[in-house]
């Protein structure tokens, strides 16, 4: 089968998302432990956040940028031709659903102005995004699969 064709990444643009998958989900769950688990008191003794927990999510945002680059990148030479080839629809078309959720949610938290709204809406991001990695291992994993036990093209 000719991998023009059929959506197959040529190695570097696929080491580029696994790099940019991996960041964003590194960066976002580290800082989700310095939200919510690592707090400092000052010599006051306020109860605050750690100073590094705004560096981890400056650093979930530039990841997430890239990684909503790389999803445009992808649309024609992955997404449109794995789709016409009929390839790992149902872990592709899931995948498209949670990327979509979760660039809608993230941009969200960044304008909603109301605590309650942006509580809910970072909850809903969060939890996805977490569960997210073992999609993207599942959808990774069924080529891997299928490319054993077809053998080379």
């Amino acid at each position: 089968m000719n991998s023009v064709r059929t959506g197959v990444l040529p190695p570097g643009r696929r080491r580029l998302l696994h790099a940019l998958a991996i960041g964003t989900w590194v960066t976002g769950g580290v800082w989700l432990i310095f939200h919510y688990f690592i707090r400092v008191v000052d010599q006051f003794g306020f109860d605050g956040p750690h100073p590094q927990q705004r560096w981890w999510l400056i650093g979930h945002a530039v990841f997430s940028f890239a990684a909503v680059w790389m999803f445009g990148a992808l649309w024609s030479d992955h997404i449109v031709r794995g789709w016409r080839a009929r390839q790992r629809r149902p872990t592709g078309g899931t995948l498209f659903g949670v990327l979509v959720w979760l660039t809608i949610t993230g941009c969200a938290l960044y304008y909603i102005g109301s605590d309650r709204w942006r509580s809910w809406t970072s909850l809903a991001h969060w939890i996805i995004g977490l569960a997210a990695i073992v999609l993207f291992i599942v959808h990774f994993r069924k080529k891997k699969g299928r490319m054993q036990a077809s053998g080379p093209n």
